[in-house]
């Protein structure tokens, strides 16, 4: 079944959260990765054998492609994000909802229970 216009129009309302949030969390977990490198990087300058030195730098590689994995999603978003952040861009997602609201009265109306009342009274 084909979906109603404001089922469309809440897709995309969510669209636009999912995007902030994906944005916002990767972007997060970006700069918590960049403070654990200097942790690694100074466990690695202060471990005397090879084997910590190599479990170190496990945990450094492994930080890295976690970085790299959230920077890319953080960039995946970037544009959404930063656009619906924007005045204008709330400014769009504001009237969307507007938008989304007269859409349900409508759907609910055409929807609903409907009957004509005559406008003249019989007897003419």
């Amino acid at each position: 079944m084909e979906k109603k216009p404001s089922e469309q129009l809440e897709d995309f309302l969510e669209f636009a959260k999912v995007c902030q949030e994906m944005y916002q969390i990767s972007f997060s977990y970006v700069g918590d990765e960049d403070k654990r490198l200097q942790d690694l990087l100074h466990a690695l300058e202060f471990t005397d054998n090879k084997y910590d030195l190599h479990n170190e730098a496990l945990k450094l590689w492994n930080s890295r492609r976690v970085r790299r994995e959230h920077k890319d999603t953080a960039k995946m978003y970037e544009t959404f994000a930063q656009y619906f952040q924007s005045q204008s861009g709330q400014k769009f997602l504001n009237e969307l909802r507007q938008l989304l609201g007269k859409q349900r009265k409508a759907e609910q109306y055409l929807e609903g229970h409907r009957e004509y009342r005559k406008r003249f009274p019989d007897g003419r």
